[in-house]
């Protein structure tokens, strides 16, 4: 018997479209929707501007350009000398129309392999190595006319100046050396970006990939649970204030060795996986893969995080309003009926945050009173260095956090936003924050003119990157490098994404 597959839902849905009560709600809304469209901070976002033409047409772009042509020119020397002997060889023979021996293929395998290697047996040189060994592939397969090459410049003015702001912290660093390390993972970062920017040109190249995150994030969701199912995890007072949220279990972290670190991880691809889930044609398919998504609901459930629950439920409110808005008041209602089905373990957990800001349980959540300690003397530490920064990684922090009596064992400043000052000082601020921005308004954008898993895959990059700007206020996601690698493997698939939609697409910030 075929599945009938969204009657139920078709059923409810269109019952609350024609409803009295969604037809006064649209009245309250229209006048705003007419006042939004016209507001002028609106309409600026909304229109282009010239930086990105400026930026292409600059000396640093056509170095750039210059050098990856050279390079390509002299792969494509190469090929054209060893085509008569590589044409006929076993490898030619073995990679010609497999499944497995290409490019998309491996990348994919990596990236999944990356995040479902446990913590003990994780290396983030791996990461450093398979980069440049996946853009040198990328190089060769550009020189013997196999990809078209798409120059840096593509990726627009902010994320160059992000990377300028990053080289330039080292001449302010504390710690040279130890800021060097943490500019090679960067630079790792910004290749994966780059290549998968680079050769995802379809919706096909792009269901391999996320097939991949897809099976990453349940491996390690089923991981998680296994830790907990057998008690591998168990309450740490270095992770969770015991006082006042007596009864609560261990945090499971899975493979990623913190819970808040693998809580991050969940954020950053659970909406793409949404989308890869949602759009399979194949309905049996579609909803096994949707049910599969519980997985991952119930580890980042078990993780404890509070900061991770919140971005992912303002990731899912982001993703319904950009899918269909009129579905916001639905989703509102179901999540505040589902609160009393709560376990009392998580109501405690949520409470304490409420409690711990207004002080009404009489004790403050050590978190909490750990992270406002330390912001204090980090904006003192920002006043004396928030132009220039400090530079890059733990070494310069420690090294100028007892001069400002921050907290005992603290490493970094707890804050995605005020390390980011510190470190790189105003202009990696200002370009990270136009880089992100920009992204999700040309994902907005995009996602208008794109249907499919495109569509659905460029509302859950704008879904992830503004659920994730919640735990950037409380959380450094960066100091775990393999967070740092999801983020940007994220931003590359957001502009490979965007490149699809709009073939012409240019940064318009």
């Amino acid at each position: 018997m075929r599945l009938q597959y969204g009657v139920i839902l078709n059923y409810f849905y269109n019952a609350w479209i024609h409803s009295t009560f969604f037809s006064i709600l649209q009245k309250i809304w229209e006048p705003f929707r007419r006042a939004y469209d016209n507001l002028a901070a609106v309409k600026l976002l909304r229109r282009g501007n010239r930086i990105q033409t400026l930026y292409e047409s600059s000396l640093l772009s056509r170095i750039l350009r210059f050098v990856l042509d050279i390079i390509c020119r002299l792969f494509s020397a190469i090929a054209g000398f060893a085509a008569p002997a590589w044409k006929g060889s076993l490898i030619v023979r073995l990679c010609r129309g497999s499944f497995i021996l290409n490019f998309e293929f491996l990348l994919g395998a990596f990236i999944c392999a990356m995040f479902i290697m446990p913590h003990s047996y994780w290396n983030n040189g791996y990461a450093i190595v398979a980069a440049i060994g996946f853009l040198i592939l990328y190089l060769i397969l550009v020189g013997s006319g196999k990809r078209k090459l798409m120059y840096p410049d593509k990726l627009g003015f902010p994320f160059m100046l992000f990377a300028i702001a990053l080289v330039l912290s080292l001449l302010f660093s504390q710690n040279r050396s130890d800021s060097m390390r943490i500019l090679l993972f960067f630079a790792a970062a910004f290749i994966f970006t780059y290549v998968i920017a680079a050769d995802m040109r379809d919706a096909k190249q792009l269901f391999k990939l996320l097939a991949f995150i897809y099976a990453a994030v349940i491996v390690t969701a089923v991981y998680a649970i296994i830790q907990r199912k057998f008690n591998l995890v168990y309450a740490d007072a270095s992770l969770t204030d015991l006082t006042i949220n007596s009864g609560i279990p261990g945090r499971v972290t899975s493979t990623l060795d913190n819970p808040n670190n693998y809580a991050e991880f969940l954020v950053l691809f659970m909406p793409l996986c949404a989308a890869f889930a949602g759009t399979r044609k194949n309905q049996l398919s579609c909803v096994a893969l949707l049910i599969g998504l519980v997985f991952p609901a119930v580890a980042l459930i078990m993780t404890y995080s509070r900061s991770g629950w919140i971005s992912l439920m303002l990731a899912a409110l982001i993703y319904v309003w950009l899918r269909n808005k009129k579905l916001i008041p639905l989703f509102i209602a179901l999540a505040l009926l589902a609160i009393p089905f709560l376990p009392s373990t998580i109501v405690t957990r949520l409470t304490t945050i409420v409690t711990s800001f207004l002080g009404s349980s009489g004790h403050i959540d050590s978190s909490a009173q750990y992270r406002f300690q330390l912001w204090e003397s980090v904006g003192y530490m920002i006043r004396d260095y928030g132009v220039n920064g400090i530079g890059l990684g733990p070494a310069s922090f420690a090294s100028l956090s007892p001069l400002y009596d921050t907290v005992d064992g603290a490493v970094h400043t707890q804050s995605q936003y005020f390390e980011l000052i510190l470190e790189t000082g105003i202009l990696g601020f200002v370009s990270f924050m136009w880089l992100i921005l920009r992204c999700i308004k040309d994902s907005v954008i995009a996602r208008r003119r794109a249907d499919g898993l495109v569509r659905a895959l460029l509302i859950a990059c704008t879904a992830a990157f503004v659920g994730i700007a919640f735990s950037c206020i409380v959380e450094y996601l960066w100091f775990y490098p393999r967070v740092l690698f999801a983020y940007f493997i994220l931003l590359g698939i957001t502009f490979a994404a965007i490149f699809m939609a709009t073939p012409e697409a240019e940064a318009t910030l």
